[in-house]
This record gives structure tokens, sequence and C-alpha cells, in this order.
């Protein structure tokens, strides 16, 4: 099995390519060992930053943008933002506000990203 992508995790944005052999996995490309731990982790169990809107109560704009906290599951984003389709948020909003804890029970909360007047 062979795979190459591209590690975000430093400015170089090297192009690392994985190549498994029996047990062994061999990274090539990357100038720094992020990016192996990048790779790894790319591969093994892939982590990304949920990013959408909620719907808000009375506020200068129609929806909230939010985020995850931390990282998540790649494959639980699109749960997680089914599950925050489901809620509405009263104005005012501070940035950092917390909006949703602990989604989908991974212990990651959800945070405003941005201010929110009331209308």
């Amino acid at each position: 099995m062979s795979k190459s992508i591209t590690c975000i995790s430093c400015p170089l944005g090297c192009h690392i390519s994985i190549d498994k052999k029996r047990d062994e996995e061999i990274f090539k490309g990357n100038e720094c060992k992020k990016g192996e731990e990048y790779a790894i982790q790319e591969i093994n169990n892939p982590m990304r930053t949920l990013t959408t809107t909620v719907k808000i109560d009375n506020g200068d704009v129609k929806l909230l943008p939010v985020r995850s906290k931390k990282e998540m599951p790649k494959d639980m984003i699109i749960r997680g933002i089914i599950e925050l389709s489901k809620i509405k948020v009263k104005a005012p909003i501070k940035c950092g506000d917390l909006i949703f804890k602990n989604i989908l029970e991974t212990g990651i909360d959800i945070i405003a990203s941005r201010n929110i007047e009331i209308k």
C-alpha cells in the first residue's frame, strides 16, 4: 500500500509518501520529525477541527460561527455538525464562550468563534 500526503505541521509543507510493507511503514519526503509524526497520525487516526455555524436567537446576525476547542477524529466531524444543527443559542455571545460541552461524548467542547451582539 502506498499513500501520499502533504504535511501541515510546519510551513515547509513536505510531500510525504508512505509505503506499508508487511508491518512496517516507510516514510519518504519529510524534512523533520514532525512530518513523520503527522503522517502516522494521518494514517492511523486522522484528526480535524470541527467548524460550522449554529442558529442564534436575537442576534445581530442569524448564524454564529463555532469550532471545536481541539481536534477530533475526522470520521466524527459530520455527526458533530448534525448534532450542532439541532441547537439554537441566545445573544449576546463572546468569542470563546462555551456553546456545546462534550460533543458526541468525546470530551471536546465547542466554542464561539466571534462576538455576537443583541439585535
